[in-house]
């Protein structure tokens, strides 16, 4: 159990950094300034579709998962990784779809987050009115962990 616990709190201190990066991005400044190449990139092609982007070398998708649920975010990630894409489905923060490869739902989860390298893209988009179920994206990571320590 005590292994869990230093991965979670290993896994903060990513996180604070990933948000502080994005809202330096967002965030206008006095002077020009880039974005370092490990933060994601937000993008918008038009009015309507906002992107943030990056790759899995820079920032493990567990820290993305986290950043995405904690601000209740909705829209679909997309993570290419070689030939094999995979998708997560996620509405005020939670984890309503999840496919990869053949898998589907908390098995594509486990398999998306044990990739190491590959893309990202996050489409934001806007919440249905009526309230959703699905799961919470500390849950899957906690199964995720305690699958990852003890292998079958």
């Amino acid at each position: 159990m005590s292994m869990a616990i230093i991965a979670i709190i290993a896994g903060i201190v990513p996180v604070i950094l990933l948000i502080w990066g994005i809202v330096r991005f967002l965030v206008p400044s006095r002077k020009e300034t880039k974005a370092p190449a490990s933060t994601p990139s937000v993008s918008a092609k038009d009015d309507t579709a906002e992107l943030m982007a990056g790759g899995l070398q820079h920032m493990a998708l567990a820290d993305l998962l986290q950043f995405l649920a904690q601000g209740g975010h909705s829209g679909t990630l997309t993570v290419t990784s070689g030939r094999r894409t995979g998708s997560i489905r996620m509405i005020q923060g939670l984890v309503i779809h999840a496919e990869f490869r053949r898998s589907m739902d908390l098995d594509a989860m486990f398999e998306l987050l044990s990739l190491e390298i590959g893309d990202f893209r996050f489409r934001f988009e806007t919440p249905p009115a009526e309230p959703v179920r699905g799961h919470e994206v500390v849950d899957i990571l906690m199964l995720w962990l305690a699958r990852k320590e003890d292998p079958k």
